[in-house]
């Protein structure tokens, strides 16, 4: 698909910026070659794209005004374009390249990471098979599958994904080992010293090794290498408050991910769906390592076979 490769191109040229010199990538995005070449192509593209279904929203908007339609929820193109423009004196909500630098900006921050961090979670559970039936267990005394031939009986989304506590943690433990962002840049607007001592001056380069930080044993215990998702739960049987600023998977402070519940609620809805209807099976001979890019994704892809699971 034209479009899902010019995006992977963007996210290989954003890293590619985080790590290179500025002077290098811009002289490089100055001549047209290299990584900048593609990021040029690949965004031409993106804009290509987004401008036909920002245009065909708009028709769709058009043609459906006057026709009552309370009670429907809209996604987010869809209010952005319908946005009430004299509120905002600094933005244009409806101008086409606002809409496209948000449809990009939330691309950006769901469509692989969210991926990564699923694609991950199912590796660690064919690893850890108890975990795997602890999570199954929990999913079907929460919301037991239906039998043959009917449908489940309606019930709240979110209520019923709330109470999902083990799963909810075996998915934040993914990620602290797996983080889809793996590194975070920072630079201070005024020199500071760090807690270790160390000086940074103003609008240096600052990495933050999230990927590191979620496997230290000064910060995470002696057992910081394993897949516990038991960490995450107090003895109560509720989920522990960690800090976000040892947990960075979502960013922490101002900088925190926006859509963070939104991501959770959607990892839960996909790893319901699939362990409850579908049993997975790893192929054999594969070799599992993270790759070196702005989203942390497994370097040689993920082989399963998927059976239908039988309805009791």
């Amino acid at each position: 698909v034209e479009s899902a490769k010019a995006f992977d191109d963007i996210v290989e040229g954003v890293f590619y910026r985080h790590v290179k010199p500025r002077l290098l990538w811009k002289l490089q995005k100055l001549i047209g070659v290299g990584i900048e070449k593609k990021m040029t192509e690949a965004g031409a593209v993106f804009d290509r794209v987004c401008a036909k279904y920002v245009s065909a929203r708009k028709e769709d908007i058009k043609r459906s005004q006057g026709i009552n339609s309370s009670g429907e929820s809209e996604d987010l193109l869809t209010s952005h374009i319908k946005l009430d423009t004299t509120k905002y004196q600094l933005l244009d909500p409806i101008n086409d390249k606002f809409l496209r630098d948000n449809v990009l900006a939330l691309l950006l921050a769901g469509r692989d990471t969210t991926a990564s961090a699923l694609t991950w979670f199912f590796w660690l559970l064919s690893e850890n098979p108890i975990v795997a039936a602890k999570i199954l267990q929990e999913i079907d005394t929460v919301l037991p599958r239906s039998s043959s031939g009917q449908e489940r009986p309606s019930y709240d989304p979110m209520e019923y994904l709330n109470k999902l506590v083990y799963l909810h943690a075996a998915l934040c433990e993914t990620m602290r080992l797996y983080p889809p962002f793996p590194f975070e840049r920072v630079s201070p607007l005024e020199s500071d010293v760090l807690p270790s001592g160390h000086k940074v001056e103003t609008n240096s380069k600052i990495l933050i090794f999230i990927y590191g930080v979620g496997r230290m044993r000064a910060v995470w215990g002696d057992n910081a290498l394993e897949f516990k998702p038991e960490r995450w739960i107090s003895e109560t049987g509720e989920l522990r408050h960690v800090p976000a600023f040892k947990f960075l998977a979502f960013n922490a402070g101002p900088r925190v991910c926006l859509g963070k519940q939104i991501a959770m609620m959607l990892m839960k809805i996909v790893a319901v769906e699939i362990l409850q209807n579908y049993d997975i099976k790893v192929a054999k001979g594969q070799k599992f390592e993270p790759n070196t890019s702005l989203i942390i994704r497994m370097k040689h892809g993920f082989k399963v076979t998927i059976n239908k699971r039988c309805s009791s």
